[in-house]
């Protein structure tokens, strides 16, 4: 059986991460209605700015769970761990629907929902890996359009939930479509379902053995061996080849180590990304809640959200496509990604209006959420294929800190100035600063390459 490398059933596997990263991935840049829900729920009870906690304390789990989650991931396998990142999805909305108060809220649903987000986004990005050598960056791509597609669905299906059952039901039937996805996490095969050996069945009475022709005499038995899936031509190929990941038996697993945290380039990833998280993490949230201070509607809001969807997959696409084109490093690309969103929430700030709100959704959108396809992308080239796991789950832990300071700064700005205006003037700030993290390291290869030596 041929290994299905950039062919076949590798593209079935990164149809189903693509619908499991927008359960995931996608179903968290919705928070934002379903805040505004909690928050009508209990006006008059707690303040906005103490019950943003409850849904930003969601992504604090998030990362705190990513050690958890790639160990998990590494020992048990894509399948099994997307299966157990979905229950808890739903567990955590079925909490939400039934909790009191917000103390119940952070424990029924911010803690399940954040690790169900960690792991089964984590999957997602991970499970078509092993699948793709020259496309692994296309695959990355596609399979991240799945929080532009949840971005684009989920919004008008919560409206009409809401509208329709009420708050609690609502939740109840979206934790019920939740369920559905586990049938799209079956199809994550493993890779080693083709690397596996086949075993030698017995031969029918009367039947001639390999070793014997028609006359009863043995043939020569050296090298008559048949070649088994391990050691076929195709298998030898994917083999040698630098970037690929194949699980088999000759080759051991991907360790998990946190010490990749001390190599000085994950460190500046990390760090860029941790800044970036204090601004970033809490746009979905806000916009919503900023454009009812601009006198737009709730509906009209929601399919703004959804067009946000339509605008992230084709970013999304090309910025794998670019990747793999090469045609500047994926560092760079990270970089200008990181700055550009900043720039487009600077202009909602600026203009505050329904046309400030469309420019913050497509610089949100269109780069800002490629920053985290990328991600695993950029520490592939820094760091080799044998690390991203581990890196992604290590760097998840900073990012919590970015998530409970960022919420924790938004609802001090909030609540001394009134404005969500001012709120989008700090994070646009935020954002731009962090891509100048990456830039002496951008600098310093540009100036090598110049210079016609090679790049660190």
């Amino acid at each position: 059986m041929r290994l299905p490398i950039d062919r076949g059933w590798a593209w079935v596997v990164v149809t189903a991460c693509t619908a499991l990263f927008a359960i995931s991935a996608g179903a968290g840049k919705c928070q934002g209605v379903i805040m505004v829900e909690v928050i009508d729920k209990f006006q008059g009870v707690y303040k906005p700015s103490s019950l943003l906690w409850v849904f930003m304390s969601t992504f604090i789990f998030d990362g705190l769970f990513g050690p958890l989650a790639g160990y998990l991931m590494l020992k048990i396998g894509h399948r099994w761990s997307a299966f157990l990142g979905l229950f808890s999805l739903v567990v955590g909305n079925i909490g939400l629907a039934y909790a009191p108060n917000i103390i119940a809220m952070i424990i029924c649903h911010s803690i399940p929902t954040g690790f169900g987000y960690m792991l089964t986004s984590f999957v997602a990005i991970m499970a078509s890996s092993p699948y793709f050598v020259e496309k692994k960056a296309l695959a990355v791509g596609l399979t991240t359009t799945g929080s532009g597609i949840g971005a684009f669905a989920i919004p008008p299906i919560l409206r009409g939930l809401f509208d329709a059952f009420g708050f609690s039901g609502a939740l109840l039937i979206y934790g019920g479509f939740s369920v559905q996805f586990m049938c799209l996490a079956a199809l994550l095969r493993p890779i080693s379902y083709y690397t596996k050996k086949s075993k030698k069945l017995p031969t029918p009475a009367g039947e001639l053995t390999d070793k014997e022709d028609g006359s009863g005499n043995v043939k020569d038995s050296t090298d008559q061996t048949a070649e088994t899936d391990v050691d076929s031509p195709d298998t030898r190929e994917i083999e040698r080849a630098p970037s690929a990941n194949i699980d088999t038996e000759n080759k051991a697993k991907e360790k998990f180590t946190w010490r990749v945290i001390l190599v000085p380039k994950m460190l500046m990833i990390t760090m860029c990304s941790v800044v970036y998280m204090l601004g970033f993490s809490v746009t979905y949230t806000c916009i919503p809640a900023f454009a009812r201070e601009c006198g737009i509607s709730d509906k009209l809001v929601s399919i703004l959200m959804a067009v946000s969807g339509a605008i992230e997959i084709p970013c999304r696409i090309g910025n794998g496509w670019l990747a793999d084109r090469k045609i500047i490093t994926t560092t760079a690309q990270f970089a200008i990604c990181v700055f550009l969103a900043g720039f487009f929430c600077l202009l909602c700030a600026i203009v505050s209006n329904l046309a400030g709100i469309i420019l913050a959704i497509i610089g949100v959108s269109a780069v800002g959420s490629s920053v985290f396809s990328l991600e695993p992308l950029v520490f592939r080239e820094l760091l080799g294929d044998s690390h991203v796991t581990s890196s992604l789950a290590m760097q998840a832990v900073p990012q919590c800190v970015s998530f409970a300071v960022s919420t924790l700064i938004t609802g001090v700005i909030y609540d001394k100035t009134g404005s969500w205006r001012t709120v989008f003037y700090c994070i646009s700030a935020i954002m731009m600063v962090s891509s100048t993290i990456t830039w002496p390291y951008l600098f310093k290869n540009w100036y090598k390459r110049r210079q016609g030596t090679t790049p660190s």
